[in-house]
């Protein structure tokens, strides 16, 4: 086929393709003139220093880092009779003196939208990013506010400097009620990963594609039943392996209460990957998974715990085991302070011996303080410990990162 027009190739024509798509989701038809919308801004500046920037085993003078970080975000909600619309644009700025191989400028988009018929309902997630690649690989265990069922953007586990990473995700959900018990699903997975360091990448560029179809039973109004079966591919875009992958899950949830509740899933997948170069070879990989997770909110504090298995595409060139256990704890101490915690563990392990180069222990923990000094400014102090052990390195590494900052945070859901 051929067009008068130039072709949109690579991650231009998949950002294209993804906002437009997002565009008609974020105004449903027939609402968008009795919408109901809101925003929430926030905006924070910290100086942070780090003692082993790096993670180099022993430490090293270079890894002594201290920087200025700025960020800001907006959360802006459309409601109408039938659907409900979250958009958070932000952007993180950052300067570290003694570095000039980190992306100073970092820009995060991210949809919610949930549309509603009588029998059915569309929710879509869409997500996108441009960030260094240290920072997605040195994440910590908090959950998103937004969106707490999300799990951890993490890649390759090879922690970087000098080269930013690109992804666009969109997850569209339809499902059916068929009886007042009966619910038919039908899911979508697709993302589009690209990397820079000046125009040379030490990564491999992706598109995963994966559906799921389901069926799910509330056996009571406080506990439901999901079976799905799944199928994905992952195509490196320069064509060395492509990975077929397809298995089955089943989950159960159960809710004590709107704030309190637990979610169990297992799967079986099977994966296939045909890898074309350095040389020609087959490799198949299959396994069982699955999550644990569990959230409660009280009066004054809250808490958030999820732990399980997961086979997730990366940038080595494949896809990869992931182990992970996460925690987030937060508690009111006085009116105005309030403490939270956060820990993240993940050991990783890649399908073949050439993605298994980057296989990594890696752990991280979070200690935060935040003092509101009105009902919208706040100063806020904290810790971070992080460590790791590659695979690949001499031994295990260790980072300490302490800040200080001060921010604003407009009020809950300001409607207008």
């Amino acid at each position: 086929m051929s067009s008068s027009y130039p072709e949109r190739t690579g991650l231009r024509g998949a950002v294209s393709r993804t906002l437009a798509v997002l565009a008609t989701t974020a105004v449903p038809l027939g609402g968008a003139f009795a919408a109901d919308t809101y925003w929430q801004p926030q905006a924070e500046a910290r100086v942070e220093n780090n003692d082993n920037f790096n993670l180099i085993p022993g430490g090293s003078p270079d890894s002594d880092v201290y920087g200025y970080i700025a960020d800001l975000q907006a959360l802006i909600g459309i409601a109408t009779p039938r659907s409900d619309t979250s958009l958070r644009p932000r952007i993180r700025i950052q300067e570290y003196p003694d570095r000039d191989d980190i992306e100073k400028v970092e820009s995060f988009f991210d949809l919610l939208s949930l549309y509603k018929w009588e029998r059915a309902q569309l929710r879509t997630t869409g997500r996108y990013s441009r960030q260094d690649s240290y920072n997605v690989d040195t994440v910590g265990g908090e959950f998103d506010p937004l969106d707490p069922d999300a799990p951890v953007d993490s890649d390759t586990g090879r922690v970087l400097t000098g080269e930013t990473r690109t992804r666009v995700l969109i997850l569209p959900e339809f499902t059916f009620n068929a009886t007042e018990r009966t619910q038919l699903g039908l899911a979508a997975d697709y993302q589009a990963v690209r990397y820079d360091s000046d125009g040379v990448s030490t990564q491999v560029d992706f598109d995963y594609y994966g559906g799921n179809g389901f069926v799910g039973w509330s056996l009571n109004p406080r506990s439901d039943v999901k079976v799905g079966a799944f199928v994905s591919t992952y195509e490196a875009q320069d064509d060395s392996v492509t990975t077929d992958a397809y298995g089955g899950s089943i989950g159960y949830e159960y809710r004590w209460s709107e704030i309190a509740g637990v979610a169990v899933e297992m799967f079986y997948e099977q994966d296939d990957a045909t890898r074309t170069l350095p040389v020609p070879s087959e490799d198949n990989t299959s396994g069982w998974g699955g999550n644990v997770s569990a959230y409660g909110q009280g009066e004054v504090s809250s808490w958030r715990v999820s732990a399980g298995r997961s086979y997730i595409p990366t940038g080595s060139g494949g896809k990869a085991q992931s182990d992970q256990f996460r925690l987030q704890y937060g508690r009111d101490i006085t009116q105005r302070v309030r403490f939270t915690g956060a820990a993240r563990y993940e050991s990783r392990t890649g399908f073949t011996a050439l993605t298994q180069a980057d296989d990594r222990d890696f752990a991280r923990a979070d200690l935060a303080l935040r003092w509101m000094m009105s009902t919208t400014w706040f100063l806020e102090g904290g810790y971070a410990y992080i460590w790791e052990d590659r695979e690949s390195a001499s031994g295990d590494a260790v980072n300490n990162r302490l800040f200080v900052g001060v921010g604003y945070k407009g009020l809950d859901r300001q409607r207008r």
